[in-house]
């Protein structure tokens, strides 16, 4: 199923009707280049390029998901999506010169997303190109994710900042070894105070 064009499966999907949704569901979860245990996402929710998708085990996206893509997009374990998340991988070549944008067939510069485990994505959150959302971090609903944002922080606006951590140096002790986490408290806080200083 990995290898059947994005036009193809999109003709497929759009030529069932609503009623037959699970059918739907069960073809486009299929279609994923990498697909984990229980895997759930909404209705109306749409995956372009899904040979660039991997999704991990415990995945939890709302409805009317988007994901369109020509880089490649991983979504690690234990990610929550509310409804209307939006990921757009991928960028257009504007300097080439003496050619209309709409007929530059290059890219600009493309550079993969990567959600890592435990993030929770709010609704109507838009995530651009060349982003990485930091493990255990909270994007806030209606943010722009512009650029990179440290694991275990909270991020909102447009572009999403870093606000706070989640949790103090203490906590992190307890919560890191708790889910087996790579990460070290010192870890989480150099990484927070580095992206506050930017």
């Amino acid at each position: 199923m990995t290898n059947m064009s994005p036009k193809y499966l999109r003709f497929i999907l759009r030529a069932l009707p609503n009623f037959l949704w699970p059918v739907r569901w069960f073809i486009l979860k299929s279609s994923l280049k990498k697909v984990g245990k229980n895997f759930r996402f909404g209705y109306n929710s749409e995956f372009v390029d899904h040979r660039l998708i991997e999704v991990g085990d415990n995945v939890f996206m709302g409805l009317d998901t988007t994901i369109n893509t020509t880089v490649a997009v991983q979504i690690h374990d234990n990610v929550m999506f509310g409804k209307r998340v939006t990921i757009m991988g991928g960028d257009h070549n504007i300097s080439e010169v003496g050619t209309p944008m709409r007929f530059v067939k290059t890219g600009g510069k493309n550079e993969p997303i990567v959600i890592e485990k435990n993030a929770w994505i709010g609704s109507n959150v838009t995530i651009l190109k060349g982003v990485k959302i930091g493990e255990g971090a909270v994007v806030g609903a209606g943010s722009v994710v512009v650029r990179s944002i440290p694991p275990y922080s909270v991020c909102v606006g447009n572009p999403a900042k870093p606000l706070k951590l989640r949790f103090t140096e203490k906590e992190l002790e307890i919560h890191l070894p708790a889910i087996e986490s790579n990460l070290t408290p010192q870890l989480v806080l150099q990484q927070f105070k580095a992206s506050r200083d930017k």
